[in-house]
């Protein structure tokens, strides 16, 4: 089976209910199948795989606030875990089914519609406990082993699925359904042991954490109350991941051995819940009511709602009750900045964040809200600074290098802004383009020396790269660096 056709079976096996199998398989110990089936580098290329994949077919939250909660919470659980040291990047989708899923290299969906439904941050630890058990279990690589051995016919019949379902994704699903006819069975066995087993290490990992095993079981109970208000249609989660009565039944007996703790920060598991679903619904309730005898997630989600209206007035007045109860809590700190940008009131929203950063140096969302707010005001050298320091310390996230590239465009800087560009089609694995991009960096009149002489070296391991695992010429290029700008970022 060649790569390529390793990535679209991943790609289906992480989004889509797990496939059939040809024959069932005994479960090996952690890293049996892991290094004979590919190498961390084809892992890593096929995790980019993968994103691409999901970024063109679902809509991932844009929220630094949010994505810095939901990555630290599941860093905070990756940590427990002994002997495993690969990246793992957590993502949240905004979609309202309540979903999770576990893709190559190590990437985590989880559904908006997941958070909102969880009872408490406990619920939604175990969630990520159970979907990194996954992962580190080597599930996916452990799946291909077997899927390795399937038929032509029913691969054949995949990629059809893949194809057909990217234009009308129910005759995809119907294709996809009538290949693997009659093996249902085997795939149900397969994939049964797969969440029986993500589950005990899921136990593990929440009790090492600190949280609460029992809140495993917790949310097993939250999606059987969902699914008896859902028209008999079945949450999404247990479509990819069945829960039995004999899942359910170990896992209580599982946890109950474990000592019971009060675990997590349930405050400020509230606020994001809050924030997320005020921010994520089309069609919201505006409607307010007296913040007397509201608890502070309700303040809180009150004042996002006036934001969201438009009542900037009652907005910034929610925000500094928070503000007097709680000062040293960053999120209030933000969204009153953010308030402010909101209004129009750009300068105001300067100085709030210059003195929040003062409180909180080097904070991710607020140093990315400072970026954004200088731009605003035509500083790009001040912006660009900023930037530099904040890759230093966060060399993964898109959104600095997307400011990087507007503020260096501004600052007259074309080559800092190729080279931004690039580094964002590296993160979405796109290495094509990323090249594109270096080599439009190079041809610039202001790259310096120590730059041309690292783009190139870059340059080489990449076009290596790409030798090896694709065959397709690069995308025609426009070298306009304002057309590419309006494309990425």
């Amino acid at each position: 089976m060649t790569y390529r056709h390793r990535i679209l079976t991943f790609c289906l096996l992480a989004i889509l209910p797990m496939t059939a199998f040809s024959a069932d398989i005994n479960l090996p110990n952690i890293g049996d199948a892991a290094g004979t089936l590919m190498s961390p580098e084809e892992e890593r290329q096929l995790g980019q795989e993968f994103m691409q994949n999901v970024r063109q077919s679902l809509t991932l939250l844009d929220d630094p606030v949010a994505e810095e909660y939901i990555q630290t919470l599941g860093d905070h659980l990756v940590s427990q875990v002994s002997d495993y040291h690969q990246q793992v990047t957590f993502f949240i989708v905004k979609d309202p089914a309540i979903n999770a899923f576990a893709g190559p290299g190590g990437y985590i969906g989880v559904h908006t519609g997941l958070i909102t439904a969880a009872r408490s941050e406990g619920e939604l630890a175990s969630v990520l406990a159970h979907e990194i058990s996954h992962v580190v279990q080597r599930h996916l690589l452990r799946a291909f082993e077997t899927d390795s051995r399937m038929g032509l016919p029913t691969l054949a019949a995949i990629l059809a699925a893949i194809i057909v379902g990217g234009n009308n994704p129910q005759v995809g699903e119907a294709v996809l359904a009538s290949s693997i006819a009659g093996t249902t069975q085997k795939q149900l066995t397969f994939s049964r042991q797969h969440e029986q087993e993500a589950d005990r290490v899921g136990l593990d990992i929440l009790a090492h954490a600190g949280y609460d095993p029992r809140t495993m079981v917790s949310f097993f109970e939250t999606l059987q109350q969902s699914n008896r208000y859902a028209d008999n249609r079945l949450p999404e989660f247990l479509l990819t991941h069945p829960l039995t009565f004999s899942r359910v039944a170990d896992t209580r007996n599982r946890a109950a051995q474990y000592p019971q703790t009060k675990s997590g920060d349930e405050t400020t598991f509230r606020l994001f819940q809050a924030r997320i679903a005020v921010t994520t619904t089309e069609k919201i309730n505006l409607q307010t009511t007296d913040i007397e005898g509201q608890n502070v997630p309700e303040q809180y989600r009150n004042t996002l709602m006036n934001l969201r209206k438009g009542d900037y007035k009652q907005a910034r007045q929610g925000i500094k009750a928070l503000q007097l109860q709680d000062p040293n809590r960053i999120l209030y700190h933000q969204t009153a900045a953010e308030i402010e940008l909101a209004s129009d009131n750009t300068e105001n929203a300067r100085e709030l964040l210059k003195k929040s950063l003062g409180l909180f140096p080097d904070n991710g969302p607020l140093s990315l809200l400072y970026a954004e707010t200088l731009l605003q005001l035509g500083d790009a050298d001040t912006t660009l600074r900023l930037l530099d320091r904040q890759i230093r310390l966060h060399p993964r996230q898109k959104q600095l290098y997307s400011l990087q590239a507007r503020a260096a465009q501004k600052a007259g800087q074309p080559a800092d802004a190729y080279l931004a560009l690039a580094e964002i089609q590296i993160l979405e694995g796109n290495t094509r383009q990323a090249i594109d991009y270096m080599e439009l960096a190079l041809e610039q009149a202001n790259i310096t020396p120590h730059q041309r002489l690292a783009v190139e070296a870059r340059l080489k391991t990449l076009k290596d790269e790409v030798q090896q695992t694709a065959q397709q010429p690069p995308p025609e290029r426009d070298k306009t660096p304002a057309n590419h700008s309006r494309q990425t970022l």
